[in-house]
């Protein structure tokens, strides 16, 4: 015994289905766990004035999805690597008053030397401070993801 029909699937388009759900790219489980990095992300970056995890924070809206660092010596920081003029091979000036500095327009680039963070604030400082993020603490923001997701009910 054969059974013939058919079947009719009345779906909504697959991208208001994802907006409803919160699911698109400013979408409030996209905003929750762009907060949730910037929050946790501040342990694995170094710490000595707090400038350059304010100015991460105040530089990264949580309607997007990305952390940014926009200050001069961010590379140097994240590389986690003593950097160089490139033509010179020698490192910054120091201006009086101020501290070293590079002049504006310089080259830089990563010698072997590791740099040696300030680990008094924050223990877990270093380099590569997404993926540091990542690999201790991916878990546990996949698990808050997940609550969140499932926390939020279904929206009609």
């Amino acid at each position: 015994m054969a059974i013939v029909g058919s079947v009719k699937v009345d779906s909504r388009p697959v991208e208001e289905i994802l907006r409803r759900k919160g699911l698109t790219v400013n979408g409030d489980v996209q905003r929750f766990h762009t907060a949730n990095v910037l929050r946790r992300i501040v342990r694995y970056m170094p710490y000595r004035t707090g400038s350059t995890i304010k100015l991460t924070q105040a530089q990264s809206p949580v309607s997007r999805p990305e952390i940014n660092t926009f200050v001069p010596y961010a590379r140097y920081l994240h590389e986690g690597k003593v950097m160089v003029n490139a033509e010179t091979g020698q490192g910054p000036g120091v201006v009086p008053g101020v501290g070293p500095r590079w002049r504006r327009g310089d080259q830089l680039k990563a010698t072997e030397q590791d740099l040696t963070y300030t680990v008094t604030k924050n223990p877990e400082a270093g380099p590569f401070w997404g993926k540091r993020l990542q690999e201790k603490e991916g878990d546990a923001m996949l698990a808050d993801l997940k609550n969140y997701v499932q926390g939020r009910g279904d929206p009609v």
